[in-house]
Parts: C-alpha cells; structure tokens; sequence
C-alpha cells in the first residue's frame, strides 16, 4: 500500500514538472517588444544570454512574464500540446496532428483566438538572433525557431491574435462565443506564463 501511495505522489509531482497543463498555473498576458538597450539593462535580470536587436520579441515576451524561469521549456509547451489535443497524429516526436480542444485552453486560462497562435519558449537560440516557438492551431501544434526582430513567416504571427487579413496568415472571424467578439481587428502580442508560487496561492 505504501509503494503505491509513493507511486501516485511520484507520478503526481512528475505531471506537475514535466506537463503544465495537468496544474493550474499557467496565464496569458500581453508583451512588448524591447529595444536592444532595454533588453541589455535587464538581460541579467530576466536571465537572457542575448541581446541581438530592437524589437526583440523574445526578450519583450520574458520580461511580461518576469523572467526566463517563469516561461515554459519548448518540452513543457510539447507536453502542453499533447494535453491540448484529441486524437493525435505525431511526427517527427515534436509535430501533432489532432483536435485542439478549445474549450481546456479557455479553462486553463490561455485561449487566445479561433485559429493559430504562437506562444514563446524560454529558450534562446545559440546563435543569438532567434528563439523557440510553439504554434497551437485549430488542426495542430508544431515547434519552430523565430528571429526574435520580428522578421520572418513565423514571426509575423508571433504571439498575435489576428483574426482578419494579415501578410502572412488569413483566419476567420472569433465565434460568438469567442473572447474576441466585438473587439477591433488588430493584432496583439500574447505569451503564456507560469504563476509564481507566492502568485498562485492568492
């Protein structure tokens, strides 16, 4: 009885490390991008190792949330997917195919819009000038590297809820039911964080 009792306590500290979507403490919230001498005033501070651009989303991203530790790993954000979707088709280990199921995402507080977003790893690229992504659309989630300027098909839709015509991506009107029903047409930068502990308890 005694082993199996430590087997549930294992298993349930271990879903709570590895998938954040098995726990309560995620949030969405809306970043700027910093210029380059901002991102350098608090590069110690928010944990980054790079400072390559103005307009950095990465770094815009990591300071919303406070700092790289309370940002997800690309392998917390594969995890997360893997709870986000219904009969999934899995490639590659990274790539899903499957149902997203909107109506989690809206009870863990991280539903953004009716087709793709995009929200950031923690992780920085090693060659400075981009960072990992994860996109969570209608039909599936797959992992991609971004220039953290802002340039390229990726980061065109980083973190934006768009549900009009954009360069890059066409999507359709938010449902009635959506969050965005009745707002204006444009786009806004989101990222998800985790909660602090002390945050968590309030």
């Amino acid at each position: 009885m005694k082993s199996a009792i430590s087997f549930i306590v294992i298993f349930m500290i271990t879903a709570f490390v590895v998938n954040p979507a098995l726990s309560d403490n995620l949030y969405k919230t809306e970043y700027k991008p910093l210029t380059q001498s901002e991102c350098m005033e608090q590069k110690e501070q928010l944990g980054l190792k790079f400072c390559p651009y103005d307009n950095d989303h990465l770094a815009g991203a990591v300071a919303a949330c406070g700092g790289v530790e309370n940002m997800l790993t690309m392998k917390n954000l594969l995890a997360l997917a893997k709870a986000l979707y219904k009969n999934i088709i899995e490639k590659n280990g990274t790539s899903l195919y499957g149902q997203r199921d909107d109506k989690l995402m809206k009870e863990l507080g991280i539903w953004a819009n009716d087709s793709h977003i995009f929200f950031w790893s923690n992780e920085e690229a090693g060659d400075g000038e981009g960072g990992y992504v994860r996109m969570f659309a209608s039909r599936g989630s797959i992992p991609y590297y971004a220039s953290r300027d802002g340039s390229g098909y990726v980061s065109d839709a980083l973190g934006k809820i768009n549900y009009g015509k954009t360069k890059k991506i066409k999507t359709l009107n938010p449902k009635d039911d959506s969050n965005l029903a009745g707002l204006p047409n444009n786009d806004v930068l989101l990222t998800i964080c985790i909660k602090k502990e002390d945050d968590a308890r309030n």
